[in-house]
């Protein structure tokens, strides 16, 4: 195809989708054109309705991607599937719609470690604000946006009132964890209690590429971008010409912007040629860009579920029982639950994991993860666990993993799925915050702490030969269960980060016209679910593009 574009956007995911949506409506005139691997999914009503009873019915489905990593050495050799989404939208085809922010330590963090204040919290502020549509503009005002195209709801705004709210927020503060101000967990501070925010309008899922409108650029849909077309000029410079697609064709632009994800766009960098020459010399490709850390770097959250018996089921306080409550309207709009709830771990014990991994005793003084309270797990109850509603589900998710992993390409077919090792568990920090977790589970749930371990579930749900969460439960047990039933939670970050593969203006190193728009840029990790960082990410890129184009006309 010889029709050149201004820009051509890979991936029409969440990022994508924001970014070229944006820069249209800055600019009518500009040709822009967004490559997706899958289909069209804007006219798909069994995405934008929710399922009660399970916000992630969509994974393993058409829309999802259903990338398998390799076998995890900490987790029982498992081989475990690691959903994305397919299609326009990418995740938000499929995800299950939580608007968590995360903490302001986390994005200043990542303000220092690649020095630009515009990633700090306070950088990203404005932008987090222009994405969202929130539903009460009397809670923190300052925090958040009440213009933007993504819908927030809560279940006090939908009217979703769960028979054991209070319970639970009275057994959270048994533990001695707090309901934050407002419960609201989106203000830059996320320790303790909130209401669970969800970004679904009257329970319709907000899909990015519909509430960015995409009226004006080109879409093409069921396309596989193989490569970025990199030139070497005169002058020794490398130059983004452009893409080849699976089908060999070629399309020509001024700049390419790759939002593929964390898990391809570092594949399609090294297909280019951008990479470790180790690993491209590997795969006899040649190495254009040294970029050593491409494909590095990789972070997760995990997550794994526990489920409850309820002590009596009469009494209607889970989905699926007799309560006809769960028949109002509002109930059939949003997760069956109330709140998200995060946690610190005892800092006694997380020196001594880390003096493990790190060889040298830590200095609780100026250690990062030992030096202040810091978001390290999140919980939350799930009014679900069985179809005649006789449980409810608990989920737990490690905010702050220490492990990272990497992409590498699939040597028997570099251009098809790359090689995924998430290494869950990989350090002694990960393996204590995963007993710490479930051990503030089980004070809970299964302890007479609170009164729902005292007056509400009578114990863990497990498989015949498993050892149910109960208190006294050895550390050898709870390293067992996590190896055992730990997966992803889809937050993926990392491989292309800022600092090391871009730059703070999300250009790669070494390459003109050519930048990276999604989670791969994240350079630390967020305790956070990642949509709303990435809405943020991606709405900051197009201010930087417009501006540098502005400037330069």
């Amino acid at each position: 195809m010889s029709t050149a574009y201004d820009y051509i956007v890979v991936g029409g995911g969440l990022t994508g989708s924001v970014v070229a949506s944006r820069l249209i409506q800055h600019d009518a005139s500009l040709k822009i054109v967004v490559i997706e691997a899958g289909g069209d999914t804007l006219d798909r009503e069994d995405i934008m309705m929710q399922d009660m009873g399970n916000s992630l019915h969509l994974i393993g489905g058409d829309l999802d991607w259903k990338i398998l990593s390799v076998p995890q050495k900490h987790a029982d050799g498992r081989t475990l599937v690691l959903p994305q989404g397919k299609g326009l939208g990418g995740g938000t085809t499929i995800n299950g719609g939580g608007w968590i922010r995360g903490d302001r330590m986390d994005y200043d963090a990542w303000a220092a470690e690649v020095g630009d204040h515009r990633w700090s919290y306070d950088g990203q502020l404005s932008f987090m604000k222009k994405s969202e549509k929130h539903t009460n503009a009397t809670v923190n005002p300052d925090q958040h946006g009440y213009e933007g195209p993504v819908v927030i709801q809560t279940p006090s705004s939908s009217g979703r009132a769960y028979p054991l709210r209070e319970k639970v927020l009275e057994s959270w503060s048994q533990l001695g964890v707090k309901a934050l101000p407002h419960l609201d967990g989106n203000a830059g501070s996320q320790l303790g209690v909130a209401e669970v925010n969800e970004n679904r309008n009257q329970g319709r899922r907000q899909v990015a590429a519909a509430v960015y409108s995409l009226d004006g650029v080109i879409v093409m849909t069921e396309s596989l971008v193989e490569k970025v077309i990199l030139e070497r000029q005169e002058d020794g410079s490398i130059v983004a010409a452009g893409v080849k697609l699976a089908d060999e064709s070629e399309l020509r632009s001024q700049q390419v912007i790759l939002a593929a994800g964390a898990l391809r766009t570092p594949q399609i960098l090294m297909l280019s040629g951008i990479g470790a020459p180790e690993e491209l010399s590997n795969h006899s490709i040649q190495t254009l860009v040294e970029s050593p850390e491409v494909g590095k770097n990789l972070a997760d959250h995990t997550l794994l579920f526990t489920a409850w018996k309820l002590k009596n089921p009469d009494d209607g306080w889970a989905v699926g029982s007799k309560n006809a409550l769960f028949t109002q309207p509002q109930y059939a709009l949003g997760l069956p639950m109330d709140f998200v709830v995060t946690t610190d771990v005892p800092k006694e014990g997380l020196a001594v994991a880390i003096e493990v991994d790190e060889g040298v005793k830590p200095d609780a003084s100026s250690h990062a993860l030992l030096k202040q309270a810091r978001p390290f797990s999140e919980s939350f109850m799930v009014y679900a666990g069985a179809p005649d509603g006789s449980a409810v589900a608990i989920g737990v998710i490690d905010l702050h993993p220490t492990t990272r992993g990497a992409i590498t390409l699939d040597p028997s077919n570099v251009r098809g799925t790359p090689l995924v090792d998430t290494n869950y568990l990989g350090t002694e920090v990960d393996r204590y915050v995963h007993r710490e977790m479930l051990r503030k589970v089980i004070d809970f749930a299964a302890s007479d702490k609170t009164t729902i371990g005292r007056d509400i579930l009578e114990g863990e749900m497990v498989p015949p030969g498993v050892e149910p969460l109960s208190v006294g439960i050895s550390d050898a047990a709870l390293d067992g269960r996590a190896r055992s039933t730990v997966g992803t939670s889809y937050h993926f970050h990392g491989t292309a980060a800022m600092g090391k593969v871009v730059d703070t203006d999300l250009k790669v190193k070494g390459v003109r016209g050519l930048r990276v728009v999604d989670a791969s840029v994240i350079p630390v990790n967020l305790a956070t679910h990642l949509q709303v960082p990435l809405y943020a990410l991606a709405e900051q890129a197009a201010a930087i593009i417009t501006q540098e184009r502005d400037s330069d006309s």
